[in-house]
C-alpha cells in the first residue's frame, strides 16, 4: 500500500523538475551575431599602414575570422574582432550565450567581451590557464583561471544580469564542461561586444 503514494510523489516531484529545466531553457538566449571588419581593434605597430591591408580576413557568411599576416612580425598584440552589433538583454532573469569554435591556434587567440565606452576587455587567454580584465592599454589584471585554448576546442559564453542590475556575471565552458565564473561584476554602463583576439597568421575563429 506504500509503494503507491511514493511513486506518485516521484512523479509529481520529476514533473516539477521538468517544468522548471523547461522554464530556465526558455530564458537562455542563444546570440546569432557577425563578425565585422569594421569593428577591428589594431593595436600593433603597423595599424595605420592602410597599403598594407585588412589584418584579419572574415569569410563562411561572416561568421568565422582570420588572422592574415601583412608583413613579417606582424603579431603582437593580437588583434581583436567585434561582433557587429552589442549584445542586447530582453530582461534581468535572461541568459545569453554563444559559442565559438577555435579553427586554428598557434597559443595566443582569445576569447572574452569588449566594451567600448569604458574601452575594457573581459577575456579567457588562450596560452595559460588564465583570465584577464584590460582597461585601456595600462591597467591589466591577469589571474589564474580555467584552461589554455587548443585548436579544436569550442568556447562557450554565457552572460547573466546580477541582482541589483548594475553588473553582469560571466560563465565560460569548454567543450561543454563548466570553467567556472571569472568575472562577477562587468558593468552595464557601455554596450558589450563579444570578441575574440587573432595573434598568429592563420589563427582562425569561427561562430558556432
Amino acid at each position: 500500500m506504500d509503494k503507491q503514494p511514493t511513486s506518485l510523489a516521484t512523479e509529481s516531484l520529476k514533473k516539477k523538475n521538468n517544468e522548471e529545466n523547461y522554464k530556465n531553457k526558455e530564458l537562455v538566449k542563444h546570440l546569432e551575431f557577425e563578425w565585422s571588419l569594421n569593428k577591428l581593434i589594431d593595436r600593433t605597430k603597423y595599424s595605420n599602414d592602410k597599403e598594407l591591408g585588412q589584418p584579419v580576413i572574415i569569410s563562411n557568411n561572416n561568421k568565422t575570422s582570420t588572422r592574415h599576416e601583412r608583413v613579417q612580425g606582424d603579431e603582437f598584440p593580437p588583434i581583436r574582432v567585434l561582433s557587429s552589433q552589442p549584445i542586447s538583454f530582453t530582461n534581468q532573469d535572461e541568459t545569453v550565450e554563444w559559442s565559438v569554435l577555435i579553427n586554428c591556434t598557434h597559443g595566443f587567440v582569445e576569447v572574452g567581451i569588449y566594451l567600448p565606452e569604458l574601452d575594457t576587455t573581459y577575456l579567457l587567454k588562450g596560452f595559460k590557464n588564465e583570465a584577464q580584465i584590460e582597461k585601456g592599454r595600462e591597467q591589466i589584471k591577469t589571474f589564474e583561471f580555467g584552461e589554455k585554448i587548443n585548436t579544436g576546442d569550442k568556447i562557450t559564453i554565457s552572460l547573466k544580469p546580477n541582482n541589483n542590475n548594475k553588473t553582469i556575471k560571466m560563465n565560460i565552458t569548454k567543450n561543454d564542461v563548466t570553467l567556472g565564473t571569472p568575472f562577477n561584476d562587468i558593468p552595464t554602463t557601455s554596450k558589450l561586444y563579444p570578441m575574440i583576439g587573432l595573434n598568429d597568421s592563420g589563427d582562425q575563429v569561427s561562430i558556432i
